[in-house]
């Protein structure tokens, strides 16, 4: 089997990866910022099964929202139609998508969007709304809550807490990329996938 991985070079996708690195009989393609949209094209014409884990969330414009979310997600969906095959995909969207926001906009249009390439052409969907995500390769000051607070805390660095009464949600990575690869054999499409353990931090 040919996956292609999407934001390969992230947190989760390096994580994924890894994972995918030990099941045989799986070959794995990357695509990341230094991509070019001719080899994003080419390795979905190769594909048997997509992870779309790329997006942006922290852009110096707004707009970068839409097109690294939503537009990077139809540009896909363009290539898979166009390869006229019915490749499964896997987004990896944000529980940001509920609220009104332009990041959770942006998610949310991609959400909507693979929904609709579902009901077109009959291919699975598979779509997370992922809470906070710790564990390893995660980056302080950037995806992790769980890294930032560690980095501070060893060295120093006192914690700045935003909201005290806010109750933290978290999976940790290897239970997502578990859960993720599970999906590699189903045939059936689930908009609201969860992972099976979470954590709450107050």
């Amino acid at each position: 089997m040919r996956v292609l991985v999407t934001g390969s070079n992230g947190f989760i996708g390096k994580n994924l990866i890894e994972r995918l690195s030990r099941i045989e009989d799986i070959e794995v393609m990357s695509f990341d910022r230094s991509s070019s949209l001719y080899e994003l094209k080419r390795d979905v014409q190769n594909a048997d099964f997509i992870f779309h884990l790329a997006g942006v969330n922290r852009p110096k414009e707004t707009e970068e929202f839409y097109e690294g979310n939503s537009g990077l997600t139809q540009t896909l969906i363009s290539a898979i139609e166009e390869s006229g095959k019915k490749i499964p995909v896997l987004l990896s969207s944000s529980t940001q998508a509920a609220y009104d926001n332009d990041y959770g906009k942006s998610k949310r249009e991609s959400e909507e969007a693979l929904k609709a390439y579902a009901a077109r052409t009959g291919a699975p969907v598979f779509i997370y709304r992922l809470p906070n995500v710790f564990g390893k390769w995660s980056r302080p000051n950037y995806n992790s809550v769980i890294a930032t607070w560690c980095y501070n805390i060893s060295r120093d660095i006192p914690l700045q807490i935003n909201y005290e009464n806010v109750v933290l949600t978290l999976v940790y990575i290897d239970d997502v990329v578990e859960s993720f690869v599970g999906h590699l054999s189903d045939k059936h499409s689930d908009f609201d996938c969860k992972i099976e353990t979470m954590y709450q931090k107050s």
